[in-house]
């Protein structure tokens, strides 16, 4: 089949086999573009029962449009050949993903299960029960987006189904004790296989095993055996994850979830109580002799107690440092661009429930001054035509961030919109290319539309990133990751060891967030390579203060600070 052309694809290598056929990696000669083709064996084109299966597969997925279920693009047929054309992605599935790495920690494995909660919730929207639920059928790509995938044995709303009762279909390991007996099922059926799907994760392997092909005796385990919880096999699980997997693969379809969505928001609760509210009396560093100095001195003058006069005398010391600054700076300071990064999402493809894109002008490169010419345009021209993306419709979703990002970070933010928004016409989704979209409207002074896209980037991804330090009693900076969700602004730590300095404040207890001016004034003094981080100070309303240093470079283009500032009071004000 290697170099073989069906309809508009070139076949270019087997990607795998199973019982229905084989799966190919192809080449889309008019779109130009990577697809998959699910090719059905030869022997089995000619069964009419086999064929409705593959058939209603692609009436499943072809109903579902989804950025955590596989696109299907067609289903056609060459002479005796049948063949399904869908996205290819380009990952692994997440059964190898867990062979390679036996067990997933729980602060991992919620983030990808939840993926999968939306994308098998969508479906049940739409009438489709999946009923094969598994982690080979799960695929994650490399940015770690989760794409379900294989609904040949879907239950699809309107359509007759391919089994009669009394007949079973799926897979023993995950198939529900309804499923294996045949019985009619449900949503309730997915919740167990999605359950079974969340203890492999966590653990390395299901709760049932039985001996190679003895399908009897894993079946009579599913219909008798009471599963051990996954913390009896990985101790390292909390206890509230155990309550939620084991009600989620309870014999009894009554004592699941009832729907996906309810499971979904039992593993948000979940993540939400992973990440614990620090207690800041611990110091991580003592006062030097210098601070103990000041504050013997301060109390033997009798300095007023009220922190009011002491803020009035900073801000005017604030005040003359700024202007003494201002006028050495018009005198020596020459313009000079800076280059930055921005915060990272989940990223996913696809359009959510089929809503088709805004069009967007055409994205044209513009050309180079001539010389002694001014530009055509009022944004900035680049410093080094060589640096200049090139624009093309094959990008990848992570060179259409990159290209976003050089934009944003030299000022074109029409141009880095004109490349968001194609990547949405041509198809193309993910969480980073709306935050990207948010960051270009907030920079170009559009900041309502900057505030919706906010809100479409949590819809995909639920959360919004960025690699921060966290000034922690003035001394120590601990390196991690500032997480902004609709309920929460959360630091973890990148190190293990020091997880006891993690903090979440709910957006109900913020109180107010800050630019730290002062940093800026000191930077002034200092050569520009060399000039200190900004920082963004967070209060709560117990009087907790929590400064992060951004590790994204801050310049004028990319309002970097600002920036997060906005988001936080968006998400607060609900």
């Amino acid at each position: 089949m290697i170099g073989k052309i069906l309809g508009n694809c070139r076949i270019l290598k087997k990607l795998g086999e199973g019982g229905m056929g084989s799966v190919y990696l192809a080449r889309d000669l008019t779109l130009e573009r990577e697809v998959a083709l699910k090719v059905i064996a030869a022997e089995l084109a000619r069964r009419p029962g086999l064929m409705a299966r593959f058939r209603v597969e692609a009436i499943a997925q072809a109903k579902l449009s989804h950025s955590h279920i596989v696109t299907i693009h067609s289903f056609d047929q060459e002479k005796d050949i049948y063949y399904i054309v869908m996205e290819y992605v380009d990952g692994k599935t997440l059964k190898a993903v867990i062979k390679e790495k036996g067990s997933l920690p729980a602060a991992h494995a919620l983030p990808i299960f939840l993926q999968v909660l939306d994308g098998i919730a969508y479906a049940h929207s739409k009438g489709v029960v999946h009923r094969d639920i598994k982690p080979s059928n799960i695929f994650q790509d490399k940015h770690q987006t989760v794409k379900i995938g294989d609904f040949g044995i879907a239950k699809v709303e309107g359509i007759e189904g391919l089994t009669r009762v009394g007949t079973t279909l799926g897979s023993p390991v995950y198939s529900s004790p309804e499923q294996l007996l045949g019985k009619k099922v449900d949503e309730r059926t997915d919740v167990y296989s999605l359950g079974i799907t969340l203890y492999e994760m966590l653990t390395g392997a299901p709760p049932f095993k039985a001996p190679e092909g003895s399908d009897y005796e894993l079946m009579k385990q599913t219909m008798e055996a009471a599963p051990q919880k996954p913390s009896a096999v990985n101790p390292a699980i909390p206890g509230p994850v155990d309550a939620v997997v084991m009600k989620s693969i309870a014999k009894d379809p009554d004592q699941r979830f009832q729907r996906v969505k309810e499971f979904k928001t039992a593993v948000q609760q979940l993540m939400a109580s992973l990440t614990p509210v620090p207690t800041p009396s611990v110091p991580l560093v003592q006062a030097t002799p210098g601070e103990k100095r000041w504050k013997a001195i301060s109390t033997k003058l009798n300095w007023p107690a009220n922190k009011k006069y002491l803020a009035l005398a900073a801000a005017l010391g604030v005040i003359i440092i700024a202007a003494a600054a201002f006028l050495i700076s018009t005198g020596t300071r020459t313009p000079h661009v800076q280059t930055g990064s921005g915060g990272s999402t989940q990223q996913v493809n696809r359009l959510p429930e089929g809503k088709p894109a805004q069009a967007m002008p055409r994205i044209v490169q513009p050309d180079a001054p001539k010389k002694g010419t001014q530009p055509r345009s009022t944004e900035p021209e680049p410093h080094k035509s060589s640096e200049f993306p090139k624009i093309t419709g094959l990008d990848s979703a992570n060179e259409i961030l990159k290209k976003m990002d050089w934009f944003i970070n030299n000022g074109y933010y029409q141009k880095a919109l004109g490349v968001g928004q194609k990547a949405l016409n041509d198809g193309t989704v993910s969480g980073d290319i709306y935050f990207k979209i948010a960051h270009a409207y907030y920079c170009d002074g559009n900041k309502d539309k900057a505030r919706l896209y906010y809100l479409k980037t949590l819809e995909l991804g639920q959360y919004i990133r960025f690699s921060v330090g966290y000034q922690y009693r003035k001394k120590s900076i601990i390196n991690g990751t500032l997480t902004i969700t609709g309920k929460s602004v959360s630091f973890t730590p990148n190190k293990e060891s020091l997880k006891g300095y993690r903090f979440s404040v709910p957006m109900s207890q913020i109180k107010r967030v800050s630019l730290d001016k002062l940093s800026d004034i000191k930077g002034l003094f200092k050569k520009k390579k060399k000039r200190d981080n900004p920082r963004l100070i967070i209060r709560d309303r117990k009087k907790n203060k929590y400064t992060i240093e951004m590790k994204t470079r801050e310049t004028k283009k990319n309002k970097m600070r600002s920036f997060i500032k906005d988001i936080i009071y968006t998400l607060k004000q609900g």
